[in-house]
C-alpha cells in the first residue's frame, strides 16, 4: 500500500509550491518511511538505527545517484548516514532542476556533505534564486558543478550583494561564469566591503565594461577584486605609470598580474627571462604587450626559448617583440608549424621574412591554406609534417644547433 502511495503521489517541487502545497507535505509524500519499489529492489537496507557503512552507501551513490565507483567509495568516507531521507530528496531536486548524473557526481565529489544538507533550507532557495535572475537548467547545473560551494554560501549575505553589484556590469551569461569560477571566493566581510569601491574606481579610472567584465571572470578574480581598496588603487597607478592605458584590455590584464604577484614573485619572473637572455628593457616591453606571461612558470618558458634560440636560429629579442607565442602549446602549435616554415624556406618555396606572430598567432585554418595547401604539389609531405606523422630528418631538412640567425 505504501509503496502504491510513493508512486502514485511524487510531485515535482516547484509544481507543489506553485498550487500551494507546503514543501513539508511534499517531504512526507516523497520520502516516505518505506522507500520506493525502485529503490529498495536495488540496494539491501542495513537494520535500522546504524549508521549505514561505506560499503552500502558506496553502492547506493553507484546506483542512485550515477556517481562512478571510485568517487562513491572516495564519498562514501567522508559522510556518516543514518537514513537516506534526506539524500533522497536532495537528489530528487538536483534533478528536478535539471543536473545530469556527471554534474551531480562533480557536486557531490566535492561538497560530500550536501548528500546530508536541508534542501529547504540550504539548496533550494539558492536554486530559485539563480532561477529567478535568469539562470536555470544547464546553465544552473554547470555554474553549480563548477563551483559546488555556492550551495554552502549565505544566500542573504554573500551571493545576493555580489549580484547586486556585478549585473550592473554582467549580461547574464556571464553571471554565469561569474558564479561558476572555481576559484570564487567571497565569503569575508572584506572582500563585500571591497568589491563595488574597486569597480567603481576602475570606471572612474575610464576602464570600459570588456575590461571590467574580465576581471570579474577571470581566474584570479578572487585576488584582484577583493584587494583592499587603498592598495587597489596603488596597483591600479602602477600598472598606469608603467605605459598601461586604462581604455584598453591589456591594463585590465596588467592589473591582474600586478594584483597577484607580489614583490619576490614579480623579481622571480623578471630573473627567469633574463636567464632566457632577455633584457630588462625587452621584459617590460613583452609585459606591456602580453601581461599574462608573468604568470608562465619555468617549464612553460624555458622549453620553448630554447626551441625558438636553438632550433629556429632567432634571436631572444625577435621572441620579446612578439611574446604573445609564449602562450602556445610547444608540442601541439610551435612545432608543427614551424616545421613547415623550416621546410618551405629550405627548399626555396619562400623568399619572404616572416614574423613569428604571423606564424604562430593565425588560426589553424588561415595556416593550413597560407602555408600547407598552397605548396602541397611542391612538397606533398607538408600535411604530415604539420600533423607530426612526419619528421623533418625524413625530408633530409632537419633543425640543427649552431644557433645562426635565420629571419623568418
Amino acid at each position: 500500500m505504501f509503496r502504491f502511495c510513493y508512486q502514485s503521489l511524487p510531485l515535482p517541487i516547484q509544481s507543489c509550491r506553485n498550487i500551494g502545497i507546503p514543501v513539508t507535505h511534499l517531504i512526507f509524500l516523497q520520502i516516505p518511511l518505506i522507500f520506493p519499489k525502485s529503490l529498495s529492489s536495488k540496494i539491501d537496507f542495513p537494520p535500522k538505527g546504524t549508521y549505514l557503512d561505506c560499503s552500502f552507501i558506496a553502492s547506493y551513490l553507484r546506483k542512485s545517484w550515477g556517481l562512478s565507483p571510485e568517487n562513491a567509495l572516495f564519498v562514501s568516507k567522508k559522510i556518516k548516514i543514518k537514513s537516506l531521507g534526506r539524500s533522497e530528496a536532495n537528489l530528487s531536486l538536483f534533478r528536478e532542476y535539471g543536473f545530469t548524473d556527471t554534474k551531480i557526481s562533480r557536486v557531490v565529489k566535492s561538497r560530500p556533505s550536501l548528500l546530508l544538507a536541508d534542501f529547504e533550507k540550504t539548496i533550494l532557495p539558492k536554486f530559485e534564486f539563480f532561477n529567478s535572475i535568469g539562470i536555470s537548467g544547464s546553465d544552473l547545473a554547470e555554474a553549480i558543478a563548477r563551483n559546488p560551494m555556492l550551495l554552502e554560501l549565505s544566500l542573504e549575505n554573500t551571493i545576493v550583494p555580489f549580484y547586486d553589484v556585478v549585473k550592473r556590469v554582467l549580461p547574464v551569461q556571464k553571471v554565469v561564469k561569474f558564479f561558476g569560477h572555481a576559484t570564487w571566493r567571497f565569503s569575508s566581510k572584506e572582500a563585500r566591503s571591497n568589491f563595488g569601491p574597486n569597480i567603481s574606481t576602475l570606471k572612474e579610472l575610464g576602464v570600459p565594461n570588456s575590461s571590467i567584465v574580465y576581471l570579474l571572470v577571470s581566474s584570479h578574480v578572487s585576488i584582484t577584486l577583493q584587494q583592499d581598496t587603498e592598495e587597489f588603487k596603488e596597483n591600479a597607478a602602477k600598472v598606469i605609470g608603467m605605459g598601461f592605458n586604462p581604455s584598453l584590455l591589456t591594463f585590465g590584464k596588467a592589473l591582474q598580474v600586478i594584483s597577484t604577484l607580489k614583490n619576490s614573485k614579480w623579481e622571480e619572473k623578471m630573473e627567469l627571462y633574463r636567464e632566457c637572455g632577455w633584457t630588462d628593457d625587452e621584459i617590460l616591453l613583452a609585459f606591456r604587450k602580453c601581461p599574462l606571461n608573468m604568470f608562465l612558470v619555468e617549464k612553460n618558458v624555458v622549453p620553448k626559448m630554447s626551441f625558438f634560440v636553438n632550433k629556429m636560429g632567432l634571436q631572444p629579442s625577435d621572441v620579446a617583440r612578439t611574446p604573445d607565442v609564449l602562450q602556445r602549446s610547444l608540442e601541439n602549435w610551435i612545432i608543427p608549424r614551424c616545421c613547415v616554415i623550416r621546410a618551405l624556406l629550405l627548399k626555396g618555396l619562400i623568399k619572404k621574412e616572416f614574423s613569428l606572430s604571423s606564424i604562430l598567432s593565425c588560426n589553424k585554418e588561415k595556416f593550413l591554406d597560407k602555408f600547407v595547401l598552397k605548396y602541397h604539389q611542391e612538397i606533398p609531405q607538408l600535411s604530415s609534417i604539420f600533423e607530426g606523422k612526419m619528421s623533418l630528418e625524413e625530408l633530409g631538412l632537419g633543425f640543427d644547433d649552431t644557433g645562426r640567425k635565420k629571419q623568418l
